[in-house]
């Protein structure tokens, strides 16, 4: 029977929260075929006009401006081409500041040149009652037709009449997205903003207009920037148009459907909750005075004992709360609420909550909701209003009401108004609170014709999900990443039915959760677990519920760089596994790649803090298992960590690596990266600086570089309902960066080259995997860590064409494809073909053609071979053949195959093929061991003439090569390129960086201050040169190791940069030490040049509600950057540029955690530890048990303490009895206790600034 999986007590069911263009079609129903022409393309102004100067594209948005040197004398219009609109669909997104903007519709031009209309105008205002409105652009003097909500009706004389007056609570903010609808159709027109109605105007007038241009307005006045994009129309026919009217009308009067109380983690849950009977009222005293304080008393009684019970309540503009004497939140600024469960601090009978307020100036006001959920299945609610109790001051034990009430006065209340109304709105839960709902879909940028729905806000019961897949029946599976579970996702009927799949692991009897790879196959739920094992889930009594699990031949370990995505084979007949670089590899049957080492010729440099210190090759890994026999097959290696893998329509594999942030500015950074997959391949991940470069005859090049980010989910487009362009499309999830890429590749020979393009993207939108359903809509969800989880979906609504790409089986790239599959066929074993078959494709200029003859040749026995390559004589194939046997070769290999080298003459050879020829040398003394002393001076004589040379990558291998091998000229040589300098390369990755302001703001100081990465290169190489120096020489070289630090690099460049100089004084004889000492003293990780004071207090012992509401409130940006230093966070953690190495990085958590996750990560910090950063109890052999961050060194280990100022311990080898991941975080608990209310706001403050002066947080 088709397996549903379905579990009826447990379920789960959600409506749509939230979706980019409300209301059509129903978020989460099937979308309708509704298809809208696109007006604009994303790229630039084809199709419409303007006047010169005002107009431009930026990052995919029309973008109109003026500024006081640039201002327009009167109001002027981007005006569109391509005809007139009468009965239309009209949908955009949009921001602005500076002045009001507007949408200009069935207009009339009056003035052609300066691009001036009349007529309709969809108002963009910063003015609640005018934003949406309904505004006449010289038009018959009508000026303000309607404001926001108003439905109205207009005679035939010109006269209004008000209908109805529609919902205007929801705050709407000028410069965040805001997705504007115009809808006309006959003398009726309506206007919505963010899914809901502003205006619904019936225009009888007699002026009316029925049909005129469109236009995007740019205001008279003031400076202002406007931002539109995804423009979208389409005409309505009589039908059409009438049913949507119909349909818009309704929803615009009659609440929704909603069971969004299901998930009361969602934001929209939370609001009707507080905005739903009964309804708080905002209270205070008759009279608001600047530094007013009044206290607030309220007693209520409980029947049963409470289950659970949510408060809120803020205040204008300080808040203290307690409940039965118990304080449970404060906060110090109205936009940031006390939101707690309180169940804990309830008793049954009578209880008492007491509240002290506090106004800065102005307007002062007080609101609370609280609903216990009693044990006898009824409710008590209690909210702020005139029975509350006031008093001017207050005597010991008011809280618990244990005092005289004849201090307190009742029925002496001003009641302001109901939650909802301003200047407050709901804070936190309107824009006016703050971005409190920043996965809104409205947040998230698409390209022109794409459209997104949030079909389920994931309550933190459900965990944060990083992994779904498709089911066989058009549901998904999800996974949350630690131990809340599996899920089934089902969409039908408008509504998302999630529902938890509980299945034990047989060997342990824990519930399955904690998936990094799903795959639904072979009728059986897959499980990769992060750091599990491999688990295949099945209906064992085919009642259509997942209930048997049966562990799979697999290892654990690695976290998140361990096990990985699973995929189906592209002949339907095996699973295809992934393991990032710290995951083992289960037992392997065979093996297409013949050999792996470390392979760099001079020594490596671990990582300068540590990361993945003593972890040796292969790196990640793709396998293919057998679901029958349980059989693996090695793929391919080299990756840093892979998360997921796809297949194109070919049936060629990618996936997106990740890179080592950390390296950035030094020449072995390799920044992520999507990889064409192929059988026998190397990518060339080494730890620290030994990763391979992608020109390595023994590796593969990338299809496009993307830049820094954290890759995670990677999917196909084939089965979208996209264009055909987007199902050609890979799909590669950055975590970091927000962003999912279209890659869009185009077949090159046996590989592909490509191009990269910002798909969805938005700030924070943590995204973690997606699929393309049977719908052929786009899937994915966003989560990890903890962090909000939500699952969304992309439709094309636009006019291009959906047809299937075009096949081309006959074209040059498919012959080549066939041509590097059947050379694959020939890896991991023994064929008396292979040597003949695949020989003379060692000479093909394709690379990846190469590779696989390459592999095809190794996986033959040597014997059979050797020979042939040292008799070889097409240059390219004696290359390629040359590095086979430097490979698989043994030491009596060597010396007959460097004589073979020795014997081409470089000056004949291609780029290509010397940098072939210079990885076979290098490959020949790795593995087949040092040359003699004669071979040693003959390669110095044939290559030294070569340096320098107008590549960069062949100097960088000549001068690695001659350094190894001791080449008297090669210093002076080395270090004129070194001295010379070249141009810095800076990457183009300010757009990249605009989508994290913690992260960004690295990336942007390195490409303002790039670092001289070609010059290290050198620089490095030359730092094992104990000899040759002169004095002049020396001093040169440190002279630019001191320039290089000035400049800006990632995490481990000052480090990478003083180990360089440590590692160059130790090859000086101690004169020249002393005659270089006034350069070789610079600092190269200076420490902070500002006064750091201790904390003063007073201290607590904070709780996690007390400490969320302490940072509240404007901050101190000096005070807070001394306590990150005084407070011990910068012994461990870098921020800005500034602290310690052993702890993460802390410059990006404002984009990837909210406050409260960051304080919660203080006070409770062994709550959520990063595998990569977590503490290991070491048991040395006397007994003792040493606790802390292992450092390799060597021979033995360092064991950096809790403790950040205790001195590392360092353990040898041979004493280690066991080393396990220790259950408590490295972060100590307690670390803000030291620390006053104010000065834990001026720290968090400081960490959610990410180190920046100029945030908004200190501008308030």
């Amino acid at each position: 029977m088709p397996l549903h999986s379905f579990f009826p007590s447990l379920l789960f069911l959600l409506l749509a929260v939230t979706q980019s263009f409300a209301a059509e079609p129903p978020q989460n129903s099937s979308p309708g075929t509704e298809k809208f022409r696109i007006l604009f393309n994303g790229n630039d102004l084809s199709g419409w006009k303007g006047v010169d100067g005002f107009w431009s594209v930026s990052q995919g948005a029309i973008v109109g401006q003026t500024t006081p040197e640039n201002p327009t004398k009167g109001n002027t219009f981007l005006v569109w081409q391509d005809g007139e609109v009468a009965d239309f669909e009209f949908r955009c997104k949009v921001r602005f500041e500076g002045n009001n903007s507007g949408v200009q519709y069935r207009s009339n031009i009056v003035d052609a040149d300066r691009f001036v209309l009349a007529g309709y105008q969809a108002d963009l205002h910063p003015s609640q009652n005018y934003f949406g409105m309904m505004y006449g652009e010289k038009f018959a003097d009508r000026g303000i037709i309607a404001t926001r909500g108003q439905k109205i009706q207009i005679q035939s004389d010109g006269e209004k009449q008000v209908l109805a007056q529609l919902p205007s609570s929801e705050q709407l903010t000028d410069t965040q997205w805001n997705d504007l609808r115009i809808v006309a159709v006959g003398n009726r027109i309506i206007h919505q903003v963010n899914g809901v109605t502003t205006v619904d105007v019936t225009d009888d007038h007699p002026k009316a207009l029925h049909k005129g241009v469109l236009g995007l307005q740019l205001h008279a006045g003031p400076a202002m920037k406007v931002e539109f994009r995804n423009l979208l129309l389409r005409n309505l026919d009589a039908e059409s148009g009438k049913q949507l009217v119909r349909k818009l009308s309704e929803s615009a009067t009659t609440p929704s459907k909603d069971d969004a109380a299901a998930n009361p983690q969602s934001p929209d849950a939370k609001k009707k909750w507080l905005t739903s009977a009964p309804e708080a009222q905002w209270i205070w005293s008759k009279q608001s005075t600047k530094n007013q304080k009044r206290f607030f008393r309220k007693s209520f009684s409980l029947a049963a004992a409470a289950k659970s019970a949510r408060l809120y309540t803020t205040c204008d503009n300080h808040v203290k709360i307690w409940i039965n004497g118990q304080q449970v939140g404060q906060s110090d600024a109205w936009q940031e609420p006390v939101e707690a469960d309180v169940a804990k601090q309830l008793k049954v009978g009578e209880n008492v909550i007491a509240i002290e307020g506090q106004n800065d100036e102005g307007v002062a006001a007080l609101v609370l909701k609280m609903t216990a959920e009693l044990a006898n299945q009824t409710e008590t609610t209690v909210i702020t209003d005139a029975s509350w109790q006031i008093a001017e001051s207050v005597t010991d034990g008011w809280q618990t009401g244990a005092t005289d009430a004849a201090t307190w006065a009742t029925g002496t209340l001003h009641v302001a108004g109901k939650l909802g109304v301003g200047p407050w709105n709901v804070p936190n839960y309107t824009a006016s609170g703050g971005n409190n709902d920043p996965l809104n879909p409205r947040h998230i940028i698409t390209p022109p014709g794409f459209v997104i729905d949030r079909l389920y806000e994931v309550p933190k019961s459900e965990g944060s999900w990083v992994c779904i897949t498709t089911d066989a029946n058009g549901g998904f599976y999800a996974s949350d990443q630690a131990d809340k579970g599996l899920f089934h996702i089902t969409l039908a009927d408008g509504q998302t039915k999630v529902e938890p799949i509980v299945v034990k692991d047989p060997e342990n009897g824990q519930v399955l959760s904690g998936a990094q790879g799903l795959l639904w196959a072979f009728d059986s739920l897959w499980v990769h677990r992060n750091g599990g094992h491999l688990y295949r889930v099945t209906d064992s009594d085919q009642d259509g519920k997942l209930d048997t699990a049966e562990r799979y031949p697999s290892k654990t370990g690695g976290g998140e760089h361990g096990n990985h995505a699973l995929i189906l084979t592209e002949d339907g007949k095996g699973i295809y596994m992934v393991g990032g670089n710290h995951a083992p590899m289960g037992n392997i049957a065979s093996k297409r790649v013949q050999s792996w080492d470390e392979d760099f010729l001079l020594p490596r440099m671990w990582d300068a803090r540590g990361h993945a210190r003593g972890l040796m090759a292969p790196g990640g890994w793709v396998t293919r298992l057998d679901p029958e026999t349980k059989k693996q097959e090695l793929i391919c290696i080299g990756f840093r960590n892979e998360y997921d893998v796809a297949l194109n329509r070919f049936g060629d594999m990618f996936t997106f690596d990740a890179d080592m942030e950390w390296d950035m500015g030094m020449p072995w950074y390799r920044p992520t990266r999507i990889c064409q997959v192929v059988s026998g391949g190397d990518y060339g991940w080494r730890s620290g600086s030994g990763k391979w470069r992608p020109y390595f005859e023994d590796s593969l090049p990338p299809v496009v570089d993307i830049g820094p980010g954290s890759p995670t989910g990677v999917a196909s487009g084939i089965g979208a309902a996209f264009p055909t362009k987007y199902q050609e499309a890979l799909y590669a999830l950055d975590w970091t960066f927000g962003t999912i890429y279209a890659v869009h590749m185009t077949p090159n020979g046996a590989g592909y080259s490509g191009e990269s393009e910002p798909f969805v993207y938005g700030t924070p939108l943590p995204v973690t995997d997606a699929v393309v359903g049977s719908d052929g809509h786009f899937y994915f969800a966003v989560g990890g860590r903890g962090a909000d989880s939500a699952f969304f979906r992309v439709r094309y609504v636009g006019d291009q064409s959906t047809a299937a790409p075009a096949t081309n089986a006959n074209d040059a790239s498919a012959k080549a494809r066939q041509t590097r599959r059947m050379l694959e066929a020939f890896h991991g074993h023994v064929d008396a073909k292979a040597i003949e078959t695949a020989w003379p494709y060692l000479a093909s200029e394709d690379r990846f053609i190469r590779a696989a003859a390459r592999v095809a040749i190794e996986s033959q026995p040597v014997a059979q071979w050797a020979d042939r390559v040292l008799s070889e004589s097409d240059l390219q194939t004696k290359i390629t053949s040359a590095v086979a046997l430097a490979r698989l070769g043994d030491a009596s290999h060597q010396g007959p195959l460097l004589n073979s080298l020795l014997a081409m003459e470089p000056t004949e050879l291609s780029e290509m093929q010397l940098l072939g020829l210079l990885r076979a040398y290098e490959l020949t003394f790795i593995r087949l061991g040092k040359p003699s002393e004669e071979q040693r001076k003959q390669v110095i004589a044939e290559l030294d003439s070569l340096l320098p040379n107008q590549s960069s990558d062949v100097n960088r291998e000549l001068v690695t090569i001659l350094v190894y091998l001791r080449s008297p000229g090669v210093i002076d040589k080395a270090m004129k390129l070194i001295t010379d300098g070249s141009e810095p390369v800076i990457p183009d990755w300010e757009e990249l960086a605009s989508r994290n302001q913690g992260y960004g703001a690295s990336i942007n100081k390195m490409r303002e201050n790039p670092p001289p990465s070609q010059e290290i290169a050198l620089a490095f190489e030359l730092r094992n040169m104990a000899t040759g120096w002169t004095l002049s020489q020396r001093r040169a070289y440190f002279e630019f190791l001191n320039r290089a630090a000035k400049a800006s690099g990632g995490a481990s460049y000052p480090g990478f940069l003083e180990n360089m100089r440590t590692e160059s004084l130790e090859t000086c004889s101690n004169e020249e030490r002393a005659a270089l000492q006034d350069i070789t003293g610079e600092d190269f990780n200076p420490v902070p040049d500002f006064e750091i004071s201790p904390p003063k207090g007073p201290g607590k012992k904070w709780k996690l509600d007390e400490a969320l509401a302490a940072a509240s409130g404007k901050p101190n940006f000096e005070r807070g950057r001394s306590l990150f230093f005084a407070a011990e966070c910068g012994k461990c953690h870098r921020l800005a540029g500034l602290g310690g190495g052993v702890g993460p990085d802390l410059t990006s958590i404002p984009n990837k955690f909210d406050q409260r996750y960051v304080v919660e990560a203080i006070v409770h910090p062994s709550k959520d530890i990063s595998d990569q950063y977590g503490s290991t109890n070491v048991l040395v052999d006397s007994g003792q048990v040493v606790t802390g961050i292992v450092v390799d060194k060597g021979d033995k280990i360092e064991v950096y303490p809790i403790k950040a100022t205790d001195k590392p311990v360092v353990v040898s080898k041979d004493e280690i009895e066991s080393m396990e991941p220790a259950a408590v975080s490295q972060m100590p608990e307690g670390l803000l206790d030291a620390l006053s209310q104010e000065e834990i706001r001026d720290l968090i403050a400081y960490l959610m600034s990410a180190g920046n002066a100029n945030d908004r947080r200190y501008q308030k």
